[in-house]
């Protein structure tokens, strides 16, 4: 809200300093709705790098909960080669629980890092540190999708799953609830794993799931 605030504030301002050039960037922009508000802006695209990255989808299986399902694909992307993990996931609770089974698997030379706002800052930093001889796994919520980068993610696992805030007119209650997630945010997560070398992105539902 600050943000949208400060954007009107220097729209009164830009007429007054001719001498101000401003500049909004961001990698999740609706571009042309911003050039419209700021009298037709001229709009500049500076595409990023994307290596390759391979899809692998999975069917709905109601056997298997949520963690299980997780930590199965680990065991699959281990065999691929080296290359931290990123797994996105709704909540606090799935992550923890996450946490506890990918734990019990006994992973050699294999950091599991939670990614979460309420940890301290010592501890979410530990997912922005490289740990050279290591295999990092990060559980994170959509804290990951597009606010910040991880480096080294080689491998991402994507629940299709995030925790959303919804406001109920009839109730006046704001709930945060599990939904899936959109076509735009799974692809987001999916690029997370093809910065710096091929990727692999597992899937915990199927194509039909996605298109719809």
């Amino acid at each position: 809200l600050n943000i949208d605030f400060l954007l009107g504030i220097l729209k009164q301002i830009l007429p007054r300093r001719r001498d101000l050039s401003l500049i909004v960037s961001s990698a999740t922009l609706d571009v042309k709705r911003f050039s419209e508000f700021y009298d037709s802006a001229p709009i500049v695209s500076v595409p990023g790098r994307l290596y390759p990255i391979e899809t692998r989808w999975r069917e709905p299986d109601d056997e298997d909960d949520l963690p299980r399902q997780i930590a199965n694909a680990v065991d699959e992307l281990t065999c691929e080669g080296e290359g931290d993990i990123l797994v996105f996931l709704p909540g606090e609770r799935d992550i923890r629980d996450a946490t506890e089974t990918l734990s019990g698997r006994n992973y050699k030379h294999t950091e599991i890092i939670p990614l979460l706002a309420s940890l301290p800052t010592g501890e979410q930093q530990r997912a922005f540190r490289l740990s050279p001889g290591n295999r990092r796994i990060i559980l994170s919520t959509n804290v990951a999708e597009t606010s910040v980068t991880l480096p080294g993610i080689r491998y991402v696992i994507d629940s299709g799953l995030a925790r959303i805030s919804r406001y109920n007119p009839r109730t006046h209650v704001q709930r945060l609830q599990i939904e899936p997630v959109s076509q735009a945010s799974a692809n987001q997560r999916q690029g997370r794993c093809g910065r710096i070398a091929p990727g692999i992105c597992i899937r915990l539902y199927d194509q039909p799931d996605f298109k719809k």
